[in-house]
Protein backbone atom coordinates (compact mmCIF):
# COMPACT_ATOMS: atom_id res chain seq x y z
CA UNK A 1 0.00 0.00 0.00
CA UNK A 2 1.15 3.54 -0.71
CA UNK A 3 1.80 6.66 1.34
CA UNK A 4 -0.37 9.36 -0.21
CA UNK A 5 -0.28 13.13 0.30
CA UNK A 6 -3.34 15.27 -0.58
CA UNK A 7 -2.79 19.01 -1.08
CA UNK A 8 -6.18 20.71 -1.53
CA UNK A 9 -7.90 23.64 0.17
CA UNK A 10 -11.45 22.19 -0.11
CA UNK A 11 -12.24 20.13 3.02
CA UNK A 12 -15.00 18.22 1.24
CA UNK A 13 -12.69 17.08 -1.54
CA UNK A 14 -9.99 16.09 0.96
CA UNK A 15 -12.46 14.13 3.10
CA UNK A 16 -13.93 12.17 0.17
CA UNK A 17 -10.54 11.43 -1.36
CA UNK A 18 -9.01 10.44 1.97
CA UNK A 19 -11.91 8.12 2.72
CA UNK A 20 -11.61 6.37 -0.66
CA UNK A 21 -7.85 5.96 -0.32
CA UNK A 22 -7.94 4.68 3.27
CA UNK A 23 -10.65 2.16 2.39
CA UNK A 24 -8.23 0.84 -0.24
CA UNK A 25 -5.57 0.43 2.45
CA UNK A 26 -3.40 3.48 1.73
CA UNK A 27 -1.91 5.83 4.35
CA UNK A 28 -3.07 9.41 3.80
CA UNK A 29 -1.74 12.82 4.88
CA UNK A 30 -3.67 16.03 4.12
CA UNK A 31 -2.48 19.63 3.68
CA UNK A 32 -4.57 22.68 2.83
CA UNK A 33 -1.85 24.69 1.03
CA UNK A 34 1.30 24.09 -0.96
CA UNK A 35 3.34 25.73 1.76
CA UNK A 36 2.02 23.15 4.26
CA UNK A 37 2.27 20.22 1.87
CA UNK A 38 5.73 20.59 0.32
CA UNK A 39 7.62 19.80 3.55
CA UNK A 40 5.63 16.56 3.78
CA UNK A 41 6.26 15.51 0.18
CA UNK A 42 9.51 13.68 0.96
CA UNK A 43 7.68 10.78 2.59
CA UNK A 44 4.97 10.47 -0.08
CA UNK A 45 4.81 7.84 -2.80
CA UNK A 46 1.96 9.65 -4.56
CA UNK A 47 0.62 13.22 -4.34
CA UNK A 48 -2.81 14.56 -5.23
CA UNK A 49 -2.30 18.28 -5.94
CA UNK A 50 -5.00 20.91 -6.52
CA UNK A 51 -4.15 23.60 -9.06
CA UNK A 52 -6.23 26.38 -7.52
CA UNK A 53 -4.54 26.69 -4.15
CA UNK A 54 -4.30 29.85 -2.05
CA UNK A 55 -0.79 31.30 -1.89
CA UNK A 56 1.49 29.18 -4.07
CA UNK A 57 -0.62 27.61 -6.82
CA UNK A 58 -0.41 23.98 -7.90
CA UNK A 59 1.68 24.60 -11.02
CA UNK A 60 4.42 26.33 -9.04
CA UNK A 61 4.29 23.62 -6.40
CA UNK A 62 4.58 20.96 -9.11
CA UNK A 63 7.94 22.44 -10.18
CA UNK A 64 9.28 21.66 -6.68
CA UNK A 65 8.09 18.06 -6.67
CA UNK A 66 10.59 15.68 -8.23
CA UNK A 67 10.81 11.91 -8.11
CA UNK A 68 7.21 11.25 -7.00
CA UNK A 69 4.13 10.86 -9.23
CA UNK A 70 1.69 13.76 -8.97
CA UNK A 71 -2.01 13.62 -9.87
CA UNK A 72 -3.44 17.06 -10.56
CA UNK A 73 -6.92 17.94 -9.27
CA UNK A 74 -8.64 20.54 -11.41
CA UNK A 75 -11.99 22.21 -11.99
CA UNK A 76 -13.56 22.31 -15.45
CA UNK A 77 -12.40 25.88 -15.93
CA UNK A 78 -8.74 25.01 -15.43
CA UNK A 79 -8.33 22.11 -17.83
CA UNK A 80 -5.78 24.11 -19.83
CA UNK A 81 -3.70 24.34 -16.68
CA UNK A 82 -4.07 20.61 -16.22
CA UNK A 83 -2.65 20.02 -19.68
CA UNK A 84 0.23 22.36 -18.83
CA UNK A 85 0.80 20.35 -15.64
CA UNK A 86 1.01 17.12 -17.66
CA UNK A 87 3.58 18.72 -19.92
CA UNK A 88 5.59 19.60 -16.80
CA UNK A 89 5.63 16.00 -15.67
CA UNK A 90 2.39 15.36 -13.75
CA UNK A 91 1.29 11.72 -13.97
CA UNK A 92 -2.43 12.35 -14.57
CA UNK A 93 -5.27 14.66 -13.63
CA UNK A 94 -8.74 14.37 -12.11
CA UNK A 95 -11.64 16.76 -12.76
CA UNK A 96 -13.89 17.90 -9.91
CA UNK A 97 -16.23 16.55 -8.72
CA UNK A 98 -14.06 13.47 -8.19
CA UNK A 99 -15.40 10.03 -8.98
CA UNK A 100 -14.30 7.59 -6.32
CA UNK A 101 -14.43 4.58 -8.65
CA UNK A 102 -11.56 6.01 -10.73
CA UNK A 103 -9.14 6.49 -7.87
CA UNK A 104 -7.96 2.96 -6.83
CA UNK A 105 -6.85 2.02 -10.35
CA UNK A 106 -5.20 5.42 -10.80
CA UNK A 107 -3.21 4.99 -7.59
CA UNK A 108 -2.12 1.52 -8.65
CA UNK A 109 -0.89 2.80 -12.04
CA UNK A 110 0.94 5.73 -10.48
CA UNK A 111 2.70 3.64 -7.85
CA UNK A 112 3.63 1.05 -10.47
CA UNK A 113 5.02 3.83 -12.68
CA UNK A 114 7.15 5.11 -9.80
CA UNK A 115 8.49 1.61 -9.16
CA UNK A 116 9.47 1.25 -12.81
CA UNK A 117 11.14 4.67 -12.86
CA UNK A 118 13.21 3.70 -9.82
CA UNK A 119 14.14 0.43 -11.49
CA UNK A 120 15.18 2.28 -14.64
CA UNK A 121 17.41 4.55 -12.53
CA UNK A 122 18.95 1.53 -10.82
CA UNK A 123 19.56 -0.22 -14.11
CA UNK A 124 21.17 2.83 -15.67
CA UNK A 125 23.46 3.18 -12.66
CA UNK A 126 24.28 -0.50 -12.99
CA UNK A 127 25.06 -0.05 -16.69
CA UNK A 128 27.37 2.87 -15.96
CA UNK A 129 29.17 0.87 -13.27
CA UNK A 130 29.82 -2.07 -15.58
CA UNK A 131 32.47 -0.19 -17.53
CA UNK A 132 33.77 -1.72 -20.75
CA UNK A 133 30.85 -4.08 -21.18
CA UNK A 134 28.23 -1.34 -21.11
CA UNK A 135 27.80 0.66 -24.34
CA UNK A 136 24.00 0.43 -23.91
CA UNK A 137 23.65 4.15 -23.38
CA UNK A 138 21.34 6.83 -24.68
CA UNK A 139 19.18 9.78 -23.82
CA UNK A 140 16.90 9.63 -26.85
CA UNK A 141 13.25 8.61 -26.53
CA UNK A 142 13.90 5.30 -28.29
CA UNK A 143 16.60 4.24 -25.83
CA UNK A 144 14.63 5.48 -22.83
CA UNK A 145 11.79 3.22 -23.99
CA UNK A 146 14.26 0.32 -24.16
CA UNK A 147 15.48 1.03 -20.61
CA UNK A 148 11.91 1.05 -19.29
CA UNK A 149 11.07 -2.21 -21.06
CA UNK A 150 14.22 -3.82 -19.68
CA UNK A 151 13.25 -2.73 -16.18
CA UNK A 152 9.75 -4.12 -16.63
CA UNK A 153 10.65 -7.54 -18.02
CA UNK A 154 13.44 -8.00 -15.47
CA UNK A 155 10.77 -8.21 -12.77
CA UNK A 156 9.22 -11.31 -14.35
CA UNK A 157 10.47 -14.63 -15.73
CA UNK A 158 8.60 -14.44 -19.03
CA UNK A 159 10.19 -15.02 -22.41
CA UNK A 160 11.63 -12.01 -24.20
CA UNK A 161 12.36 -11.44 -27.87
CA UNK A 162 14.94 -8.70 -28.55
CA UNK A 163 14.79 -7.27 -32.07
CA UNK A 164 17.36 -5.06 -33.69
CA UNK A 165 19.84 -4.76 -36.50
CA UNK A 166 23.29 -6.31 -36.20
CA UNK A 167 25.49 -4.29 -33.87
CA UNK A 168 22.72 -2.58 -31.91
CA UNK A 169 23.48 -4.42 -28.66
CA UNK A 170 20.94 -7.25 -28.46
CA UNK A 171 23.15 -9.45 -26.30
CA UNK A 172 23.88 -6.53 -23.99
CA UNK A 173 20.14 -5.99 -23.49
CA UNK A 174 19.78 -9.69 -22.67
CA UNK A 175 22.67 -9.55 -20.18
CA UNK A 176 21.18 -6.46 -18.55
CA UNK A 177 17.83 -8.20 -18.11
CA UNK A 178 19.63 -11.20 -16.59
CA UNK A 179 21.72 -9.05 -14.24
CA UNK A 180 18.62 -7.19 -13.02
CA UNK A 181 16.49 -10.30 -12.55
CA UNK A 182 16.16 -12.78 -9.71
CA UNK A 183 18.42 -15.10 -11.76
CA UNK A 184 21.40 -12.73 -11.57
CA UNK A 185 23.43 -15.22 -9.50
CA UNK A 186 22.86 -17.99 -12.05
CA UNK A 187 24.72 -18.50 -15.34
CA UNK A 188 24.15 -16.44 -18.48
CA UNK A 189 24.60 -18.82 -21.40
CA UNK A 190 24.72 -17.18 -24.86
CA UNK A 191 24.55 -19.20 -28.05
CA UNK A 192 24.76 -17.88 -31.62
CA UNK A 193 22.22 -19.99 -33.47
CA UNK A 194 23.37 -18.66 -36.84
CA UNK A 195 26.94 -19.86 -36.27
CA UNK A 196 26.02 -23.51 -35.60
CA UNK A 197 26.23 -26.04 -38.44
CA UNK A 198 22.85 -27.71 -38.77
CA UNK A 199 24.10 -31.24 -37.83
CA UNK A 200 25.49 -29.90 -34.53
CA UNK A 201 22.52 -27.79 -33.39
CA UNK A 202 20.76 -30.53 -31.44
CA UNK A 203 23.85 -31.83 -29.63
CA UNK A 204 24.98 -28.27 -28.84
CA UNK A 205 21.62 -27.29 -27.37
CA UNK A 206 20.68 -30.54 -25.61
CA UNK A 207 24.03 -32.26 -25.07
CA UNK A 208 24.83 -35.90 -25.74
CA UNK A 209 25.65 -39.17 -24.00
CA UNK A 210 28.85 -41.13 -24.37
CA UNK A 211 28.73 -43.21 -27.55
CA UNK A 212 25.83 -41.25 -29.06
CA UNK A 213 27.83 -40.83 -32.28
CA UNK A 214 31.37 -41.23 -33.57
CA UNK A 215 33.68 -39.08 -31.48
CA UNK A 216 31.32 -38.85 -28.49
CA UNK A 217 33.86 -40.26 -26.04
CA UNK A 218 32.22 -38.78 -22.93
CA UNK A 219 28.92 -37.34 -21.79
CA UNK A 220 28.58 -33.61 -22.56
CA UNK A 221 25.85 -31.36 -21.12
CA UNK A 222 24.21 -29.06 -23.66
CA UNK A 223 23.97 -25.30 -23.53
CA UNK A 224 20.42 -25.42 -22.17
CA UNK A 225 21.50 -27.66 -19.31
CA UNK A 226 24.51 -25.43 -18.57
CA UNK A 227 22.13 -22.48 -18.17
CA UNK A 228 20.18 -24.21 -15.37
CA UNK A 229 19.15 -21.67 -12.75
CA UNK A 230 20.00 -18.76 -15.03
CA UNK A 231 19.32 -17.37 -18.49
CA UNK A 232 19.72 -18.93 -21.94
CA UNK A 233 20.29 -16.35 -24.67
CA UNK A 234 19.46 -17.57 -28.17
CA UNK A 235 21.01 -15.06 -30.53
CA UNK A 236 19.66 -15.01 -34.11
CA UNK A 237 17.08 -17.62 -33.20
CA UNK A 238 15.50 -17.20 -36.63
CA UNK A 239 18.45 -19.16 -38.07
CA UNK A 240 17.44 -22.41 -36.34
CA UNK A 241 16.48 -25.18 -38.80
CA UNK A 242 12.88 -26.52 -38.66
CA UNK A 243 13.77 -29.72 -36.77
CA UNK A 244 15.59 -27.75 -34.07
CA UNK A 245 12.69 -25.32 -33.80
CA UNK A 246 10.37 -28.25 -33.01
CA UNK A 247 12.66 -29.59 -30.29
CA UNK A 248 13.15 -26.16 -28.77
CA UNK A 249 9.37 -25.70 -28.69
CA UNK A 250 8.98 -29.03 -26.86
CA UNK A 251 11.56 -27.95 -24.29
CA UNK A 252 9.79 -24.61 -23.72
CA UNK A 253 6.51 -26.44 -23.18
CA UNK A 254 7.82 -29.23 -20.93
CA UNK A 255 10.98 -27.67 -19.43
CA UNK A 256 12.75 -31.00 -19.86
CA UNK A 257 15.52 -32.13 -22.17
CA UNK A 258 16.74 -35.48 -23.47
CA UNK A 259 20.40 -35.66 -24.41
CA UNK A 260 21.28 -37.03 -27.85
CA UNK A 261 21.72 -40.77 -27.47
CA UNK A 262 20.02 -40.78 -24.07
CA UNK A 263 16.57 -41.65 -22.75
CA UNK A 264 16.33 -39.84 -19.42
CA UNK A 265 14.19 -36.72 -19.25
CA UNK A 266 16.16 -34.05 -17.39
CA UNK A 267 14.27 -31.06 -15.90
CA UNK A 268 15.98 -27.73 -16.54
CA UNK A 269 15.05 -24.38 -15.02
CA UNK A 270 16.07 -21.54 -17.33
CA UNK A 271 14.72 -18.26 -18.58
CA UNK A 272 14.94 -17.95 -22.36
CA UNK A 273 15.73 -14.65 -24.05
CA UNK A 274 15.87 -14.77 -27.83
CA UNK A 275 17.12 -12.22 -30.35
CA UNK A 276 16.82 -11.71 -34.07
CA UNK A 277 17.71 -9.11 -36.66
CA UNK A 278 14.79 -10.35 -38.73
CA UNK A 279 11.09 -9.71 -38.26
CA UNK A 280 10.04 -13.15 -37.02
CA UNK A 281 6.39 -12.40 -37.78
CA UNK A 282 7.33 -12.11 -41.44
CA UNK A 283 9.34 -15.31 -41.11
CA UNK A 284 6.24 -17.01 -39.69
CA UNK A 285 4.11 -15.78 -42.60
CA UNK A 286 6.74 -17.01 -45.04
CA UNK A 287 6.70 -20.45 -43.38
CA UNK A 288 10.31 -20.27 -42.24
CA UNK A 289 9.62 -20.03 -38.52
CA UNK A 290 7.09 -21.85 -36.38
CA UNK A 291 4.23 -19.66 -35.23
CA UNK A 292 3.79 -21.54 -31.94
CA UNK A 293 7.50 -21.13 -31.18
CA UNK A 294 7.30 -17.42 -31.96
CA UNK A 295 4.49 -16.96 -29.43
CA UNK A 296 6.47 -18.89 -26.81
CA UNK A 297 9.54 -16.71 -27.29
CA UNK A 298 7.90 -13.31 -27.82
CA UNK A 299 5.82 -12.96 -24.67
CA UNK A 300 7.43 -9.52 -24.54
CA UNK A 301 9.23 -7.91 -27.47
CA UNK A 302 11.92 -5.24 -27.11
CA UNK A 303 12.97 -3.39 -30.23
CA UNK A 304 16.35 -1.61 -30.18
CA UNK A 305 16.45 1.40 -32.51
CA UNK A 306 19.32 1.55 -35.01
CA UNK A 307 22.04 4.12 -34.37
CA UNK A 308 20.97 6.22 -37.38
CA UNK A 309 17.62 6.78 -35.62
CA UNK A 310 19.29 8.15 -32.48
CA UNK A 311 22.13 10.29 -33.72
CA UNK A 312 21.91 12.48 -30.60
CA UNK A 313 23.40 9.55 -28.65
CA UNK A 314 26.60 9.43 -30.72
CA UNK A 315 28.58 11.94 -28.58
CA UNK A 316 27.61 10.03 -25.44
CA UNK A 317 28.71 6.72 -26.94
CA UNK A 318 31.95 8.19 -28.28
CA UNK A 319 32.80 9.59 -24.84
CA UNK A 320 32.13 6.18 -23.29
CA UNK A 321 34.36 4.36 -25.77
CA UNK A 322 37.22 6.84 -25.35
CA UNK A 323 37.14 7.16 -21.59
CA UNK A 324 36.06 3.70 -20.47
CA UNK A 325 36.92 1.13 -23.10
CA UNK A 326 39.92 2.63 -24.86
CA UNK A 327 41.37 4.76 -22.03
CA UNK A 328 42.17 7.51 -24.54
CA UNK A 329 42.83 11.03 -23.27
CA UNK A 330 42.48 12.86 -26.59
CA UNK A 331 39.26 14.62 -27.51
CA UNK A 332 37.14 14.47 -30.65
CA UNK A 333 37.07 17.78 -32.52
CA UNK A 334 33.77 19.39 -33.45
CA UNK A 335 34.36 18.78 -37.17
CA UNK A 336 35.08 15.09 -36.57
CA UNK A 337 31.96 14.76 -34.41
CA UNK A 338 29.86 16.27 -37.21
CA UNK A 339 31.20 13.63 -39.57
CA UNK A 340 30.31 10.90 -37.07
CA UNK A 341 26.80 12.29 -36.62
CA UNK A 342 26.26 12.50 -40.39
CA UNK A 343 27.15 8.89 -41.14
CA UNK A 344 24.34 6.28 -41.24
CA UNK A 345 26.22 3.55 -39.31
CA UNK A 346 24.88 0.40 -41.01
CA UNK A 347 26.92 -1.60 -38.47
CA UNK A 348 25.37 0.43 -35.64
CA UNK A 349 27.11 0.77 -32.26
CA UNK A 350 29.62 -1.97 -33.04
CA UNK A 351 30.76 -0.12 -36.17
CA UNK A 352 30.97 3.18 -34.26
CA UNK A 353 33.16 1.58 -31.61
CA UNK A 354 35.49 0.12 -34.25
CA UNK A 355 35.71 3.47 -36.02
CA UNK A 356 36.66 5.27 -32.80
CA UNK A 357 39.28 2.66 -31.97
CA UNK A 358 40.79 3.00 -35.45
CA UNK A 359 40.82 6.80 -35.08
CA UNK A 360 42.72 6.59 -31.78
CA UNK A 361 45.43 4.58 -33.49
CA UNK A 362 45.77 7.14 -36.27
CA UNK A 363 45.58 10.16 -33.95
CA UNK A 364 48.44 8.75 -31.81
CA UNK A 365 47.37 10.29 -28.53
CA UNK A 366 46.26 13.67 -29.87
CA UNK A 367 42.89 15.16 -30.69
CA UNK A 368 40.84 13.09 -33.14
CA UNK A 369 40.33 15.04 -36.36
CA UNK A 370 37.99 14.18 -39.20
CA UNK A 371 40.92 12.87 -41.28
CA UNK A 372 41.64 10.30 -38.55
CA UNK A 373 38.27 8.64 -39.08
CA UNK A 374 37.90 5.62 -41.41
CA UNK A 375 37.69 6.60 -45.05
CA UNK A 376 34.25 5.03 -45.49
CA UNK A 377 32.85 7.32 -42.81
CA UNK A 378 34.54 10.42 -44.22
CA UNK A 379 33.50 9.76 -47.82
CA UNK A 380 29.81 9.67 -46.98
CA UNK A 381 30.00 12.96 -45.11
CA UNK A 382 32.02 14.63 -47.88
CA UNK A 383 29.86 13.33 -50.72
CA UNK A 384 26.44 13.92 -49.20
CA UNK A 385 25.98 17.65 -49.98
CA UNK A 386 26.94 17.17 -53.65
CA UNK A 387 24.80 14.06 -53.96
CA UNK A 388 21.79 15.89 -52.53
CA UNK A 389 22.37 18.82 -54.88
CA UNK A 390 22.49 16.50 -57.89
CA UNK A 391 19.29 14.72 -56.85
CA UNK A 392 17.48 18.02 -56.34
CA UNK A 393 18.69 19.25 -59.73
CA UNK A 394 17.47 16.12 -61.52
CA UNK A 395 14.03 16.28 -59.90
CA UNK A 396 13.69 19.98 -60.65
CA UNK A 397 14.71 19.53 -64.29
CA UNK A 398 11.98 16.97 -64.88
CA UNK A 399 9.26 19.03 -63.15
CA UNK A 400 7.00 21.49 -64.98
CA UNK A 401 7.50 25.23 -64.69
CA UNK A 402 5.87 26.54 -61.55
CA UNK A 403 5.84 23.09 -59.90
CA UNK A 404 9.54 22.52 -59.28
CA UNK A 405 9.46 23.26 -55.53
CA UNK A 406 6.45 21.02 -54.98
CA UNK A 407 8.09 18.21 -56.97
CA UNK A 408 11.31 18.33 -54.94
CA UNK A 409 9.43 18.59 -51.64
CA UNK A 410 7.17 15.64 -52.52
CA UNK A 411 10.11 13.48 -53.59
CA UNK A 412 12.00 14.07 -50.38
CA UNK A 413 8.92 13.69 -48.20
CA UNK A 414 8.10 10.34 -49.80
CA UNK A 415 11.69 9.10 -49.49
CA UNK A 416 11.87 10.15 -45.84
CA UNK A 417 8.55 8.47 -45.04
CA UNK A 418 9.58 5.23 -46.75
CA UNK A 419 12.94 5.18 -44.97
CA UNK A 420 11.44 5.90 -41.54
CA UNK A 421 8.66 3.33 -41.91
CA UNK A 422 11.27 0.79 -42.98
CA UNK A 423 13.39 1.59 -39.91
CA UNK A 424 10.43 1.08 -37.59
CA UNK A 425 9.13 -2.05 -39.29
CA UNK A 426 5.96 -0.23 -40.34
CA UNK A 427 5.15 0.94 -36.80
CA UNK A 428 3.32 4.22 -37.48
CA UNK A 429 3.40 5.47 -33.91
CA UNK A 430 7.17 5.03 -33.65
CA UNK A 431 7.68 6.53 -37.12
CA UNK A 432 5.67 9.61 -36.16
CA UNK A 433 7.81 10.04 -33.04
CA UNK A 434 11.04 9.80 -35.05
CA UNK A 435 9.76 12.35 -37.55
CA UNK A 436 8.41 14.68 -34.88
CA UNK A 437 4.91 14.80 -36.36
CA UNK A 438 1.47 13.70 -35.18
CA UNK A 439 0.33 10.23 -36.14
CA UNK A 440 -2.66 11.72 -37.99
CA UNK A 441 -0.28 13.83 -40.09
CA UNK A 442 1.77 10.73 -40.86
CA UNK A 443 -1.33 8.86 -42.03
CA UNK A 444 -2.36 11.74 -44.30
CA UNK A 445 1.12 11.80 -45.86
CA UNK A 446 1.06 8.02 -46.30
CA UNK A 447 -2.31 8.28 -48.05
CA UNK A 448 -0.99 11.10 -50.25
CA UNK A 449 1.93 9.01 -51.46
CA UNK A 450 0.14 5.67 -51.50
CA UNK A 451 2.33 4.11 -48.81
Amino acid sequence: MAKVLIIDDEPGVCWALQKTLEEAGHTVTVAGTAEQGLPKAGDAELIFLDIGLPGMDGLKALERLDGVPVVIITAHGTLENAVEALQKGAFDYLVKPLRSEEIPALVQRAVRRAELEREVTRLRAQLDARGPAAPLKGTTRGMQDVFKQVATVALSDAGVLVRGESGTGKELVARTIHDASSRRDGPFEPIDCGALPEPLVESELFGYEKGAFTGANARKPGRIERAHGGTLFLDEVGELPPASQSKLLRFLAEREIVRVGGGDRIPVDVRVIAASNRDLREEVEAGRFRQDLYYRLAVTEIRIPPLRARGEDIPLLVAHFLQTELDYAGEVTASAMKVLEHYDWPGNVRELRNAIEAATVTARGGAILSEHLPIAVRKVAEAAPDDVARVVARIAEKADEGAKFEAVQSAFEQALLQRTLSQTGGNQLQAAKLLGIHRTTLRKLMDRYGL
